[in-house]
């Protein structure tokens, strides 16, 4: 559960542009009395937090687009000090010295001084994706991805989409991020859109086909996301728009028996021993290609019992790969 501390940031973060308390309310999924509440002490802080009206309604925004004059009754007064001190003695000078140093702290008018830095990644925490891993993701971008997922706020990306024929498609978009997530040794952006019945749906992007990122001043609406569901019948990355099917396999393997053990499905799978000390997995799962290309890979020890379907397409595209070999 967020704290008050969480959810007063929460509220300073969407601020960036204006809101109404009713507005703030919605975003933060909250009463009108709850956001007074927070404004008030909001209101209390150094942060420019200005109240305005605007076509008979009340506004408020932490100023963003103009020069903030934060601070600056205070300032004028350290100058009148500063002017009346006589500069010819050495206590007077560390003084006049120490008066310089706060007034050029606290005359700053660039509210961006004002703005929480960007979430750093860990240098301690590498992350190896092997040899087909894509060494060209910048921490900036996934920097730039999270502190719009913790502010609120929809991002607009440049995505590169392949398309058959080894062909690129690039398109900008606006999507609302709410989860970066590391998938089978694959980094991804889960975006939450509304469809017309207002059904909240997420999409993957993979991050090392977004080209670049750019912050918005767009509010995005409270989604929630639960990871165990959206990969709920996925088999690896793809999570798969199909009909998830009963699936059984034998495995043979003694290490691919201990991988089963270990790993983690959802809807869970069901495990037994027949006599021969082979495993019998029932599963429920969508088909993708990912699925089909592990089975290829460990053809020999693995064998397909349901649907005889899978068992077929398996067997073609084992025939077809020889045949590729033998060309």
């Amino acid at each position: 559960m967020a704290t008050g501390y969480e959810k007063i940031n929460a509220i300073k973060s969407k601020l960036k542009v204006k809101q109404t308390v009713n507005g703030l309310a919605k975003l933060m999924n909250c009463g009108p009395r709850t956001i007074f509440r927070h404004l008030e002490v909001i209101s209390e802080e150094n942060c420019g937090l200005r109240k305005f009206k605007e076509n008979g309604e009340t506004f408020y925004i932490i100023q963003t687009e103009k020069e903030a004059n934060f601070n600056q009754e205070v300032v004028k007064q350290l100058e009148k000090i500063k002017k009346n001190l006589p500069a010819n003695a050495a206590p007077e000078i560390k003084t006049v010295k120490l008066l310089d140093k706060v007034i050029k702290t606290m005359q700053t008018t660039n509210p961006e001084d004002f703005k929480p830095e960007a979430i750093s990644t860990d240098p301690d925490y590498v992350l190896d994706y092997g040899p087909f891993s894509d060494d060209k993701l910048q921490d900036t971008m996934v920097n730039r991805v999270l502190k719009a997922i913790h502010e609120g706020f929809a991002i607009k990306i440049q995505y590169c989409h392949a398309t058959d024929h080894s062909g690129i498609s690039e398109e900008i978009k606006e999507v609302n991020p709410v989860k970066v997530i590391m998938r089978v040794d694959t980094l991804y952006l889960i975006a939450g859109e509304e469809d017309e019945k207002g059904n909240q749906i997420f999409k993957n992007y993979l991050f090392e086909q977004i080209k670049n990122v750019q912050e918005t001043n767009h509010a995005m609406p409270k989604f929630i996301f639960d990871a165990a569901m959206h990969y709920k019948y996925a088999f690896g990355k793809y999570t798969g728009t199909g009909k998830p099917e009963d699936i059984s396999l034998e495995i043979r393997n003694k290490w691919l028996q201990t991988q089963f053990e270990r790993s983690h499905f959802n809807p869970e799978i069901s495990k037994r021993y027949d006599k021969n000390k082979n495993m019998i997995v029932d599963m429920k799962l969508r088909i993708t290609p990912d699925f089909k290309t592990w089975l290829m890979g460990v053809a020999g020890d693995v064998r397909i019992l349901k649907p005889a379907s899978l068992k077929e397409d398996v067997k073609q595209l084992l025939k077809k790969a020889l045949e590729e070999m033998d060309a």
